[in-house]
């Protein structure tokens, strides 16, 4: 052995001082290695128990089921009050797609996995946005929603328009 190679585990030097420094290093590897095995062990699981506790306290919140068997304007709603309990959670796009994946039923959550299953190509994460997107093609669809605005600009206050209304008041 060259003077610059380090022992084996085991293997004696002459001198007792080095020996017991060499004894010191491997338990203190030794150890290391349990602890880094530890940490992946707990970090491993800490992701399952985050999200766990994350169902919790979406779930406190009441969140409703969207099961697409209502008006238009409903799919909205949901997806406005999916918004604001994400907010509130501070949820991240996984998040927020498992979240809402497990708040639609019947109809709703065969429509998305076929989406999922056939449009978004497999392995790729789909965003919040991208869901928004395609779930009001299908349940808020823009004429829909141009309908609902054109209510709404000609909504009328006895028989003033609602800008007339706000007009004479603001």
């Amino acid at each position: 052995m060259s003077g610059t190679e380090a022992p084996l585990s085991g293997a004696t030097t002459n001198d007792p001082r080095v020996d017991g420094i060499l004894e010191a290093l491997t338990q203190v590897g030794a150890l290391m290695a349990q602890q880094a095995q530890q940490q992946v062990a707990v970090n491993a699981g800490g992701g399952e128990r985050r999200t766990q506790g994350l169902i919790e306290q979406f779930l406190k919140l009441k969140p409703s089921k969207f099961t697409g068997t209502g008006k238009p304007e409903e799919a909205e709603q949901w997806i406005e009050e999916m918004e604001k309990i994400f907010r509130l959670l501070n949820c991240t796009d996984v998040d927020k797609m498992t979240l809402a994946e497990y708040q639609t039923d019947g109809n709703v959550m065969y429509w998305w996995q076929a989406m999922k299953d056939t449009v978004f190509l497999a392995g790729i994460v789909i965003v919040w946005e991208n869901f928004v997107t395609t779930f009001y093609e299908k349940y808020f669809s823009r004429c829909a929603r141009d309908r609902k605005l054109t209510e709404f600009v000609e909504l009328k206050q006895g028989e003033r328009t609602v800008d007339e209304y706000d007009a004479k008041f603001s």
